[in-house]
């Protein structure tokens, strides 16, 4: 934990110009695969087979993750659609590499003018490609880092940005465990919209996994844009203003996954930020809640989650990742 620490700190100096803000390419911070969605949707230390989890933290590529392509789809809020894909390669004495890339279709949407009236349509979209390296360098230790350039349009206005990720992991394989912290989103906006560069999303993330000896259940506890304190509505669905402790706890999230090291899991998470501010007043909603599950067929490893937004808005997230090395299954 030592070593998180002092390494965080050198992190902290690399990116210590860059600004809190979700003011543009909000898209880095959606969940990259079927698995994270289903654990609550900010898990950055599950460290296995499944390579997706190295687009948010690149250090959490291993020997597992060897020839593993995974490629996720998502029907999101308002008719958009989201998807990402990556893979992995060991390339022995503790060096690894990831390349992956991220999309986003915002669909067809009316253009109107300054008097509301449509005259026509047009297309947004977002897209990230990017690529990462970790080095293993102590048994329980690896470093990552990767570089993704971005660009966006909408209709006929575009912007683009090279951001980057950074992260350690501690993993101790015989107790089970896994700690990481990840340095996400840091970079620059090169080329604005309108002239005036805006601030990527960086946030800061730490994340702790464990699979219980008693009973086969992985438990992810995740704390994410520790960066800023602040990060909640100003008020509750109450119209109270929020105190501390609501502010605290908003930036955790939950995640459970039973039979982990089995060929079929199943997944429940809870983002209690979701949760509350898309509660709905006097009413039972399950905001904030979200459930999958996980099928390995040989080669093939099938993903599935469904995320409760709102009464009015869930989202259906499916992933296919592959084995390609020779042997058959992970």
């Amino acid at each position: 934990m030592k070593k998180i620490v002092i390494f965080s700190l050198f992190l902290s100096g690399i990116v210590s110009n860059a600004q809190t803000g979700t003011n543009v390419f909000p898209f880095l911070n959606l969940p990259v695969s079927a698995r994270q969605a289903a654990l609550g949707g900010d898990a950055i230390s599950v460290r296995d087979h499944d390579v997706s989890f190295a687009i948010a933290n690149p250090s959490l590529l291993n020997k597992d993750s060897d020839n593993q392509l995974s490629v996720n789809a998502t029907a999101y809020l308002a008719d958009s659609k989201y998807g990402t894909i990556a893979y992995a390669r060991d390339f022995d004495n503790g060096h690894m590499a990831t390349i992956n890339a991220r999309y986003m279709s915002y669909g067809s949407i009316p253009r109107t003018d300054d008097s509301g009236f449509e005259n026509g349509t047009f297309t947004a979209s977002d897209v990230s490609v990017g690529a990462g390296y970790a080095y293993q360098f102590e048994e329980d230790w690896t470093i990552g880092g990767g570089l993704n350039f971005i660009t966006s349009k909408i209709d006929s206005y575009s912007a683009s940005a090279i951001s980057g990720n950074a992260g350690v992991t501690y993993h101790n394989k015989k107790n089970k465990e896994t700690a990481s912290v990840v340095f996400r989103n840091f970079g620059y906006q090169f080329k604005s919209f309108n002239g005036t560069r805006e601030n990527l999303p960086f946030r800061v993330d730490i994340g702790y996994t464990r699979t219980l000896k008693v009973i086969p259940l992985a438990i992810t506890v995740t704390a994410h844009d520790i960066q800023q304190f602040d990060i909640s509505s100003p008020y509750n669905v109450n119209g109270q203003e929020v105190n501390a402790g609501r502010k605290i706890a908003d930036h955790f999230s939950l995640g459970a996954e039973l039979f982990p090291e089995k060929s079929f899991n199943i997944r429940l998470g809870y983002n209690v930020k979701r949760g509350s501010e898309l509660a709905v007043v006097d009413q039972r909603n399950f905001s904030g809640l979200s459930a999958g599950f996980g099928v390995r067929l040989s080669r093939f490893r099938i993903d599935y989650a469904h995320v409760r937004y709102h009464n009015a808005s869930n989202v259906n997230q499916i992933g296919i990742s592959v084995d390609l090395t020779s042997h058959a299954g992970y």
